[in-house]
């Protein structure tokens, strides 16, 4: 009997004896990740305004500098493929301006070159950053130009703030991104992961830790499963298992700096309040007796674009 008893348990996974299978909300999660994604329209529409930017800066630096012209790369989520659509329906793309060879002028100067290529570009102006020049597009996108250089003899490239040359290697992020995807990802779960998080901080009210962060997080600490409701909330207990006495996300490149270091201890301490109780709600979610108690429970965590059916 107790052999018997034994085989019996094997029968079932850990997944099957620890969640209700009425509670199984996958393909709405499915549902949810296109409607937080780019359409091709909105994609076309970017790319286009994209090639306009380039263009703009090319000819400024041919004809009115004597500074080389810059290459591009585009970095970031948009690279990443985790891109999401914020509450507001816009979204930001990050268009590194490389230059191959060391500037003999300030990086506060390249920057001012940049920001007067772009800055008639939109009716909503631009705005120069301490890393970056963004030219806004209201209600739709923000395009960041963070500037850069890199030599042939230098490993990383050096990124241009208003007062120094910072060493900074987006690229070297992506790939690192890349890497754990090819290792761990075989139906592009992790790319959901990452978006859902990314949507679900955009839902609260108070300043969470940015895409960067929980991109970094869904890399190390991904727990696949068949199902994206239960594969969320494993990897959403794993990365608040990863949070020690200060809570941080490493950047795995360089400079090898934190992405929650802009978040004050006030600050980091509403995250982790929120985010203990979106372990909690998820973990109540997955008990339901029903479906529509189970959507109904993650549509608060989620906000509007959540599908309930």
């Amino acid at each position: 009997m107790a052999v018997g008893g034994l085989i019996l348990k094997e029968l079932f996974s850990d997944d099957e004896r620890k969640y209700n299978d009425m509670a199984n909300t996958h393909n709405q999660f499915l549902k949810f990740e296109q409607a937080i994604s780019l359409t091709k329209g909105r994609k076309d529409k970017l790319i286009a305004s994209r090639q306009a930017l380039q263009k703009r800066i090319v000819e400024y630096f041919k004809t009115k500098t004597k500074v080389p012209v810059p290459k591009f790369y585009i970095q970031g989520s948009y690279k990443m493929k985790t891109m999401v659509v914020k509450k507001d329906g816009s979204y930001d793309v990050d268009l590194g301006v490389y230059f191959l060879t060391k500037p003999t002028i300030e990086p506060l100067t390249l920057q001012k070159y940049v920001e007067e290529a772009v800055k008639d570009q939109t009716v909503s102006g631009i705005e120069h950053k301490e890393k970056c020049i963004r030219v806004i597009c209201k209600g739709d996108f923000d395009i960041d130009l963070p500037v850069y250089y890199k030599t042939p003899s230098d490993k990383h490239p050096f990124l241009a703030t208003k007062t120094k040359w910072q060493e900074s290697d987006p690229k070297e992020l992506c790939d690192w991104f890349e890497k754990h995807r090819k290792a761990k990802d075989k139906d592009g779960q992790m790319l959901r992961l990452v978006k859902y998080f990314k949507a679900w901080a955009n839902q609260r009210s108070r300043k969470m830790p940015s895409g960067i962060a929980f991109s970094v997080w869904v890399a190390t600490y991904y727990k696949p499963n068949t199902r994206d409701d239960i594969a969320f909330y494993e990897t959403a207990k794993a990365i608040k298992n990863s949070f020690g006495w200060e809570t941080s996300s490493k950047n795995p490149a360089t400079p090898g700096d934190d992405f929650l270091a802009k978040l004050d201890s006030n600050q980091k301490s509403n995250f982790k309040e929120a985010f203990n109780e979106l372990i909690k709600q998820a973990e109540q979610a997955l008990q339901q007796d029903s479906q529509t108690k189970a959507l109904n429970i993650w549509k608060q965590q989620f906000g509007e674009k959540f599908p309930i059916n």
